[in-house]
């Protein structure tokens, strides 16, 4: 391959990027950091994974209506779905962190495999000021007050044990 081929792949890719939404940015920020420190690969291994906004943007993947990933316990074999979702505000201590329909479909998907969301607040996206993680089949609303998130603080950097994960999903 020659170098001005290079060169504008190098370039292209660099467009693409800056183009992104910051939304979208943010996400992907915080999905590799529930990856890297919430459910590491020692732990956890990963069959699915949501495609990026570059793999949808001009073909749509179907498979992007499933949560964030689908993950494998290498201790107990237990599949489940993880959504993870960063905000960086909320309003009148409510955190909206999806809208009905995604919920809807989240409820579905929990009645074959749990769904859990993977939650950070404030801070950035690559290290929240806090961490949440709660079933999917406790979740109700699009928005969560500060009352009910804070029963599902998680440690921050820290893996989640799976007996830790079965006992908030059976609670």
């Amino acid at each position: 391959m020659s170098i001005l081929n290079r060169l504008s792949r190098v370039a292209k890719a660099a467009l693409n990027e800056g183009i992104k939404p910051e939304s979208f940015a943010k996400g992907e920020e915080f999905e590799d950091y529930v990856r890297q420190y919430v459910f590491p690969s020692e732990r956890y291994e990963l069959i699915h994974r949501t495609n990026s906004y570059q793999a949808n943007k001009n073909d749509y993947i179907e498979s992007t209506l499933l949560p964030d990933f689908r993950f494998r316990c290498k201790e107990t074999g237990r599949e489940f779905f993880v959504e993870a979702k960063f905000r960086g505000n909320a309003y009148n201590d409510k955190v909206e962190w999806t809208y009905y329909n995604q919920l809807q479909r989240y409820h579905q998907i929990n009645n074959q495999l749990p769904v859990f969301l993977c939650l950070g607040l404030y801070g950035k996206p690559k290290d929240p000021e806090f961490l949440f993680i709660i079933p999917i089949s406790k979740i109700r609303y699009t928005g969560l007050f500060f009352s009910f998130l804070e029963r599902y603080e998680f440690y921050k950097k820290k893996p989640v044990f799976p007996q830790y994960l079965w006992n908030l999903y059976l609670r």
